[in-house]
């Protein structure tokens, strides 16, 4: 006889750790922050040019070694790559995503356009079905829906990247959650979840008062951060134990006879 075999979400929670979630919610707030401060830099001169471009490096630098920290944290590997080929993997397919959904969401200012042209071409009847706002509403909708999809598809090859390295990354492994339907269902409901709740956040304005309203953007900012970091380690998590191949059942002790 065999034991059960571990369940996904036993996996997926024995990798959701404190120091994952610590990394990511502490680390990379201190970038943010110094990336806020580097904007301040003036560039009238050479050197505070090239001070600016060495503090950009440093901070990219920096943004990708906590990236590898954690996926190396939430899917350790025996043998993993070489510290510069992993920072190398993960920055090449963190670029692919910035340039790709930058791409994607530039389509957004032409939306209008064709949100009017395509319903000056509809029958009158359907010209109220198909209103411009609700034409726009769902074209953006669509982007959207492209970006998180291109997210889906680079986050495995981005935690192969940064685990294993350019020289030999496991692709089977990246692959793997691609066949799961419950993987694009968790992709899509946290890019719907963070988008919609940090809105909402930042957006909400309780009281009144200068004072009041700091005090409220200071607990709303750091309420939204705190929720998208606890939400992003946790898909990483389920996403490590999704790239594992199935399990084998665990053997039964075997029954000791009686003396």
């Amino acid at each position: 006889m065999s034991a059960p075999r571990p369940t996904l979400a036993a996996r997926a929670f024995s990798r959701f750790r404190f120091s994952v979630v610590a990394l990511q919610w502490g680390d990379n707030l201190f970038v943010l922050l110094l990336a806020a401060l580097w904007l301040q830099i003036p560039d009238s001169h050479d050197w505070q040019f090239a001070f600016s471009m060495i503090s950009a490096a440093a901070l990219i630098l920096g943004f990708c070694w906590i990236q590898i920290a954690t996926f190396a944290r939430i899917r350790p590997t025996p043998q993993p790559g070489s510290f510069w080929l992993r920072i190398l993997g993960f920055a090449l397919v963190a670029a692919l995503w910035f340039l790709l959904a930058h791409w994607i969401s530039s389509g957004s200012e032409s939306i209008p356009d064709y949100a009017y042209l395509w319903n000056s071409k509809l029958s009158p009847g359907m010209r109220i079905t198909f209103s411009p706002a609700r034409i726009i509403t769902s074209l953006n909708i669509l982007l959207d829906i492209l970006i998180w999809a291109i997210t889906a598809l680079l986050l495995p090859i981005a935690i192969v990247l940064s685990t294993q390295g350019l020289r030999r990354p496991s692709w089977r492994d990246a692959r793997r959650p691609y066949r799961r339907i419950l993987y694009w269902v968790a992709v899509f409901a946290f890019c719907i979840v963070v988008t919609r709740l940090t809105s909402a956040l930042v957006s909400w304005i309780p009281g009144k008062g200068v004072s009041g309203e700091v005090i409220s953007v200071t607990l709303r900012l750091a309420l939204a951060w705190t929720t998208d970091v606890l939400l992003w380690c946790l898909l990483l998590a389920f996403t490590a134990a999704w790239m594992e191949p199935a399990p084998a059942p665990l053997p039964f002790p075997e029954p000791v006879p009686a003396s």
